[in-house]
């Protein structure tokens, strides 16, 4: 049976160059405190997932997930989750209130997951490289020529290695615990996430921006020291209440032999 649990919420990034994240950036822009990763809060959502399905999450589940409300550090919450189906339910994570801060439809694939995104001959980001502001003419170009290739390397010292402030919390599957049985360090889903925002982040500058909404589909786990190379393309900008949005695609694969290991599409949208 999927479980409901129970955390204390952690922000893992409160250094971010993403400076939402910080209690002094978040506060000018009206909120208490600097805003727990949407990534971390997707996690939240997913753990469900690996705890009752494993690896098979890892190397074949999807997710669909909406942040609606902020989440703070050290704020307790709860994930309840329904079963919709056999390989297939919804989960909301709600604070001390009774709000819903979030919500996803998580679930396997019944079989090969289908459309694995394709490696695309994209340019490598050389180091130090800075990106133009996130302005309509750069999400334009981005959106004919195609963003710069990212790499990112996943280890045990890694910021986002845990999403809890007490990596014990964590499904054995995602902790680097050699005296747990079954521990094996494999890539979270904050971790995954990351990837996407910091490709993107890397290629447009925005600062402070927020994670809203992202559909991604998992198709092999990421073990311990695997590099990642990180592609993305802007499907869509807009503007909307006066914040501009980004729809984006971003796909993960194996930087040593280019196998896909995840495919995002969803939007960002800068809050200045």
């Amino acid at each position: 049976m999927i479980q409901n649990f129970s955390g204390l919420a952690f922000n893992q990034a409160p250094d971010s160059q993403n400076q939402i994240h910080s209690d002094e950036m978040a506060k000018r822009y009206g909120f208490k405190g600097g805003l727990v990763p949407g990534v971390t809060l997707s996690a939240y959502l997913t753990q469900p997932a690996v705890s009752h399905w494993g690896q098979a999450f890892l190397d074949r589940g999807w997710a669909e997930i909406k942040i609606l409300h902020p989440v703070y550090h050290g704020e307790p919450f709860d994930v309840m989750v329904r079963a919709l189906e056999e390989e297939q339910f919804e989960a909301e994570l709600v604070d001390a209130t009774g709000k819903v801060c979030a919500k996803a439809r998580v679930g396997l694939d019944q079989g090969e997951a289908a459309g694995k995104p394709k490696w695309l001959d994209q340019t490598l980001m050389p180091e130090g490289y800075v990106p133009p502001k996130a302005t309509p003419e750069t999400f334009a170009k981005l959106k004919q020529t195609g963003g710069l290739e990212a790499r990112y390397r996943w280890s045990r010292q890694h910021p986002m290695a845990a999403y809890f402030a007490d990596a014990a919390a964590m499904p054995a599957l995602l902790r680097f615990d050699a005296a747990e049985t079954g521990s094996s360090g494999w890539a979270n889903t904050s971790f995954v996430l990351s990837c996407g925002n910091w490709v993107f982040a890397a290629n447009a500058l925005m600062n402070p921006w927020v994670h809203l909404e992202t559909r991604h589909q998992n198709f092999s786990a990421i073990e311990e020291g695997a590099e990642v190379a990180v592609q993305m393309v802007v499907e869509d900008f807009f503007e909307k209440k006066g914040h501009q949005f980004a729809d984006v695609r971003v796909n993960l694969f194996s930087a040593a032999g280019r196998a896909p290991h995840w495919r995002r599409s969803g939007s960002a949208p800068s809050i200045t």
